[in-house]
């Protein structure tokens, strides 16, 4: 397979996963009482193995995200601003607050600081510890989310449910969060991670480059 066929194929994957994704929630299947989780779970996991799995046996899938810049992989999650969203459903009494607040805080702190993150490792500058440190925080923050969000579901895991409920999250359009979103930014936070040392190399890499070149000039 080509790096054009590559990039086409992930593109295919991507949406067909979405769509996927927007169409279950039409038909309301991540809030049947009988399947609803298991729905949940497998579009949770399912693609998460799935570009794990390819990027472990496939040199060309791994070259290809390994091509994507650090800095629009950061910049991507600009759009957890959408946290916005949870802190005004919970004030129109939609979303429990023990879920709203933390998630809907933990999203708009990751796209805040994903804003100076990203035009630092545009401009190149050595920032992998912050990089790094961001990182897990977006990680932890998606995967609290996940944990919070079936502790206080309509579903059997709803064991600290008492009245509001998680539930608009699984319904249409807003299903593409915890169905798409979610674990697409995981996937973005791993392969951010399993990159970190490039963060900062391009600078270390030039400055031999540079004295030579200053050197050369003074000869001149």
């Amino acid at each position: 397979m080509s790096s054009e066929n590559t990039k086409a194929f992930v593109a295919l994957a991507l949406v067909l996963w979405f769509v996927t994704a927007l169409v279950a929630g039409w038909f309301d299947v991540f809030i049947a009482p009988d399947s609803g989780l298991i729905g949940l779970g497998l579009f949770l996991v399912v693609p998460i193995l799935f570009f794990i799995t390819w990027y472990i046996v496939s040199a060309r899938f791994r070259a290809f995200a390994n091509s994507i810049s650090l800095w629009l992989i950061v910049g991507a999650h600009v759009w957890r601003f959408v946290g916005l969203g949870f802190l005004v459903a919970y004030l129109l009494g939609r979303l429990p607050a023990q879920f709203a607040i933390p998630e809907g805080l933990g999203d708009i702190v990751a796209a805040a600081f994903a804003l100076p993150l990203a035009l630092a490792l545009r401009r190149n500058q050595p920032v992998r510890g912050y990089f790094v440190l961001w990182n897990i925080f977006g990680l932890l923050d998606l995967l609290s989310a996940i944990t919070v969000g079936m502790l206080y579901s309509e579903g059997p895991f709803g064991i600290l449910r008492e009245g509001v409920s998680t539930a608009p999250m699984v319904t249409f359009p807003v299903n593409a969060i915890p169905t798409f979103f979610v674990p697409l930014f995981i996937l973005l936070h791993v392969l951010a991670l399993l990159r970190r040392n490039e963060v900062g190399k391009t600078v270390t890499a030039s400055a031999p480059r540079d004295l030579q070149s200053h050197r050369g000039r003074a000869a001149s």
